[in-house]
């Protein structure tokens, strides 16, 4: 039998008499007899050898994983310059403090609009300003990412159109490609991959033909692409693809939008992003933030996934919010559902709102011009370390592809950078090398990542 002496090191109160009583109020006498489904032949026999030699306070434990978690901490935000779909942004300690409070962390699909108005709003509000930054006319409240939003608009497309085939560009990000096979599989639409210019990142003649022959449900375009270019033909891929009877579906960054001219105004049929930049962390899995919209036409509304927050008047003529346009959700038609999404993430939603009112509409532009700025500078870094940038007549924003032919072995060249400098370089993905420059980064930052290239590359 354990003996316990009443001395707990987490529990103050901890003494012989309350351990009896618990143990007789739960009908054992052993505490040991809590792990009776545990073998024996498998149960340790002996204390475990860890800690200091006796137990520690509950303070103790928490300074000594502090110092465990700093030690790992050794990579400032504007030392990381790994591309891809997620990038060091930064997120004001406002965001952390509103999200945090207990009515919203812990917020439930608000099914009660008579409980549930502050949320309701805050959702409210998160679409009409993704609304006008994306510049259509409806935006629902969150999807789980930028991937699942972009397979759930083309399975929209699909289901509108009532074809089965979705053309990307061959510079889109491969894990959204990957996920929208996954999608794509049940249904069995098919992906079909189009290219663009090698110096320029622009539509070819043989896009715009490739298009027409196609004549898929929908043709998607990623402005900026995933892979950095500003792609300026895109208003004339977005007419040729309405030429053919097509649904365009645009993908942008949001920050970008700040400075570039919105998808909407290019008579976009469905937006879609990744929100991450929107006062998200750089996670290490999980769910970020999927951004979609459409123009507002009968069928898009009637096929849009996720929900949508609608704006009303109670009985008193006061103003309320409430969930709309249910029967398209699974709570209501199951199997027959446009999506089953279900709760989404309207923490992320929340914490997008927030940073988007933070920086108001001058705060994002100056954001994106930073980012174009430090993207330009990091491409002379490149070149001037002798990197081979991909689509080097673009201009870029954000990311970059690049490729090291002196290189022997990139990997190699990765862990010396990151041993030597303490700076992760770039990200070793399927379309090649790709580094990107945020809002977070100076220009000594990136002088410091051009010399390490520099002493790496030459031995």
């Amino acid at each position: 039998m354990i003996k316990l002496e009443g001395k707990h090191p987490w529990i103050p109160n901890d003494n012989e008499k309350n351990i009896a009583e618990i143990l007789n109020a739960i009908g054992i006498k052993d505490p040991l007899e809590l792990f009776s489904d545990i073998p024996k032949s498998i149960t340790l026999k002996k204390k475990l050898a860890v800690g200091r030699g006796r137990p520690l306070s509950s303070f103790e434990i928490e300074k000594e994983f502090d110092g465990i978690i700093n030690d790992l901490k050794d990579f400032e935000l504007n030392k990381i310059f790994a591309g891809g779909p997620i990038a060091p942004h930064y997120t004001h300690p406002v965001v952390d403090a509103i999200i945090s409070r207990g009515e919203i962390l812990t917020a439930y699909t608000p099914y009660q609009p008579e409980i549930s108005q502050g949320l309701l709003q805050m959702l409210y509000e998160y679409q009409s300003a993704m609304a006008i930054l994306y510049d259509v006319d409806i935006v629902n409240a969150g999807m789980y990412d930028g991937a699942t939003a972009l397979a759930e608009a083309s399975l929209m497309a699909v289901r509108v159109k009532k074809i089965k085939k979705v053309m990307v560009p061959s510079t889109l990000f491969h894990e959204y490609k990957d996920v929208m096979r996954t999608y794509f599989m049940g249904p069995e639409v098919s992906l079909i991959e189009y290219e663009t210019d090698n110096d320029t990142g622009e539509a070819t003649p043989e896009n715009i033909s490739l298009i027409k022959s196609e004549r898929p449900a929908a043709v998607i375009i990623d402005y900026p692409a995933n892979t950095g270019e500003v792609r300026r033909t895109t208003p004339e891929i977005i007419q040729e693809t309405h030429a053919v009877g097509s649904l365009a579906i645009v993908f942008s960054d949001p920050i970008a939008l700040g400075v570039l001219t919105p998808p909407g105004k290019f008579e976009a049929d469905i937006v879609v992003g990744e929100g991450q930049s929107l006062g998200l962390p750089m996670y290490g899995g999980g769910m970020t933030l999927g951004i979609l919209g459409i123009r507002n036409e009968r069928e898009l509304i009637r096929n849009l996934p996720g929900r949508l927050i609608g704006e009303t008047v109670d009985v008193d003529g006061r103003r309320g919010y409430m969930m709309i346009l249910q029967s398209r959700e699974q709570h209501i038609r199951r199997e027959k559902a446009t999506s089953n999404i279900t709760t989404g993430v309207s923490l992320n939603s929340i914490a997008a709102l927030v940073s988007l009112a933070i920086k108001g509409s001058n705060g994002i532009r100056k954001e994106g011009i930073a980012i174009f700025e430090n993207t330009k500078r990091l491409m002379n870094a490149f070149s001037n370390a002798g990197a081979l940038i991909q689509r080097p007549r673009a201009v870029h924003f954000k990311n970059i592809s690049f490729s090291i032919p002196s290189a022997e072995n990139s990997m190699t060249l990765f862990e010396n950078i990151v041993k030597d400098r303490k700076l992760i370089p770039y990200s070793i993905r399927e379309e090649g090398l790709m580094s990107c420059a945020t809002e977070v980064h100076k220009s000594e930052d990136i002088s410091e990542l051009e010399n390490a290239l520099k002493e790496a590359m030459n031995g």
